[in-house]
């Protein structure tokens, strides 16, 4: 489990939930690729993502 919350791909950006994001930044999150195989409802509720490179982490991914 990430605990200090850094994206595992960059490094550098903070993983974020929906919550944290900011409205552009909702707007690039629903243009993401996975936003295809997932119900948004489910991927704003379980994922987090990074604004700096773009990783988005599945809920099951973020849970110990």
């Amino acid at each position: 489990m990430n605990t200090d919350d850094r994206c595992p791909r960059c490094g550098e950006g903070r993983m974020k939930s929906w919550r944290e994001l900011e409205k552009e930044e909702h707007e690039v999150v629903r243009r993401l690729p996975a936003s295809a195989e997932d119900a948004a409802a489910e991927r704003q509720r379980l994922n987090r993502w990074c604004t700096r490179c773009w990783y988005e982490s599945r809920g099951a991914e973020t849970t110990a």
